[in-house]
C-alpha cells in the first residue's frame, strides 16, 4: 500500500491536522490498515486518526479521502461524528464477545386454537 498525502492543513482552534490523502494498492484497503499505515507515518497512535470519507477512483487502483489527526482523545469524542469513530473501529469477532442472550421461542399457547388460515 502506498500513501501519499496530497495536502496538510493545522486546524489550531479544532486541536487537529486535515489531511487528504490518495492511496494506492493493488486491492481495496480496509479502513484499519489504512489508519495504521497513516499512524506509522504520521508519528501518531491509530485511535487518534479518524477517516473522514475514502473514495475510490473507477478504473484505477486508487483511492482518495479526507483523514482528520486529533491531538487528544477527548477532542476527538466532542468534535467527530459517532458513526465515524464506531465505522473505523476494529470488528468484534464472535468467539471473543461476550455470550449473546438465548433466542426467544413463542410460547406454545400463542396459537392454540388456530388452524393455518388464522380462523378457529
Amino acid at each position: 500500500m502506498e500513501i501519499q498525502i496530497i495536502k496538510e492543513k493545522t486546524n489550531p482552534l479544532l486541536n487537529r491536522r486535515e489531511i487528504s490523502v490518495a492511496v494506492k494498492n493493488k486491492t481495496t484497503a480496509t479502513r484499519i490498515e489504512l489508519k495504521n499505515k497513516l499512524a506509522a507515518l504520521l508519528n501518531s497512535k491509530p485511535e487518534l486518526i479518524v477517516i473522514e470519507h475514502l473514495d475510490t477512483i473507477y478504473g484505477k487502483q486508487e483511492m482518495i479521502g479526507t483523514v482528520c489527526l486529533y491531538q487528544t482523545e477527548e477532542r476527538l469524542k466532542q468534535l467527530s461524528h459517532q458513526h465515524l469513530i464506531a465505522r473505523d473501529a476494529p470488528k468484534v469477532v464472535e468467539g471473543e464477545s461476550a455470550q449473546a442472550p438465548a433466542a426467544v421461542e413463542p410460547k406454545p399457547e400463542q396459537n392454540k386454537g388456530r388452524d393455518l388460515n388464522g380462523s378457529k
